[in-house]
């Protein structure tokens, strides 16, 4: 006994000033780190991405409110019967009525306060920005079709001609070009297990599922280079499944596109079958 309180702090050492020293300087080191762009998720690049950083903060303010005040609750009752000479502690079970009912309206309290409201409004982003699949007959929409495989991300756009199928068909390997300013819509499949597309910087990431179809979309509203990842471990290589989303003002993605569609409409082999995984697009 004697060595078990010689091996462990006594409690007025951890009472001390000095426990606030490290604290403080976790606490500092923390924030710190968290205004480096480079630890964080940085600035969104779609037009729905602010929602995600608006529905972030609204749970982490809330859930740290209610953080604090369970810590409220925990403290005074422990300062207000801590043992002192002429004090006697009392002990409760909890099972009387009032015990109940006040556990009961703390729970309802706190459901409608943090879970229905931040359900509410996260049902409304997902209605009003993430379910929103742009019509597929707008001019103003570029599709593409994904093809993910272990482990590379395989893309198709139309083409001047805007047919899926066709000559001029625009295929590229682990790169999509897409246009600034207009939406961007995702037919995508999978050719062997489970893969998810995963564009931080746009805010997106779609499960990309075998023998399925499944949509997605955003909007680009900033021109650059971003980052296009799997989010689904495929395999040994999951690493591998990197690539690049170039987002060009419309003038030079016109060019581009003219350019590219010319070269694939040269290149084009009738017999080369595996080049012709296209597909009727699906809404």
């Amino acid at each position: 006994m004697s060595m078990l309180k010689t091996l462990l702090p006594s409690f007025a050492l951890l009472r001390s000033r000095w426990l606030g020293c490290p604290l403080a300087l976790m606490l500092t080191s923390t924030w710190a780190l968290a205004q480096d762009k480079r630890w964080g998720p940085g600035e969104p690049a779609s037009d729905y991405g602010d929602r995600f950083y608006d529905l972030f903060w609204l749970i982490t303010i809330l859930v740290s409110v209610a953080f604090a005040l369970v810590v409220v609750l925990l403290v005074i009752p422990v300062l207000r019967d801590r043992a002192r000479p002429g004090h006697r502690a009392s002990f409760d079970h909890g099972k009387s009525l009032h015990d109940k009912r006040l556990t009961a309206i703390i729970s309802i309290v706190t459901f409608i306060v943090l879970d229905a409201w931040v359900l509410v409004i996260a049902m409304k982003d997902l209605r009003e920005a993430y379910w929103a699949i742009p019509d597929a007959k707008d001019p103003q929409t570029y599709r593409v079709e994904v093809l993910a495989q272990q482990w590379a991300w395989n893309f198709r756009a139309t083409g001047v001609d805007g047919e899926f199928g066709t000559a001029d068909d625009i295929l590229t390997i682990n790169e999509l070009v897409v246009p600034l300013n207009r939406p961007v819509s995702f037919n995508m499949t999978s050719k062997d297990v489970i893969h998810a597309l995963f564009l931080p910087e746009m805010r997106l990431k779609r499960d990309v599922n075998p023998g399925a179809i499944n949509e997605a979309w955003f909007k680009p509203i900033k021109e650059g280079d971003f980052t296009i990842l799997c989010a689904e471990l495929c395999g040994f290589a999951h690493y591998q499944m990197y690539g690049k989303l170039v987002v060009l003002e419309q003038g030079q993605f016109n060019e581009w596109e003219a350019e590219a569609s010319r070269l694939a409409s040269t290149a084009f082999d009738a017999d080369d079958t595996e080049a012709h995984w296209a597909w009727d697009w699906q809404e």
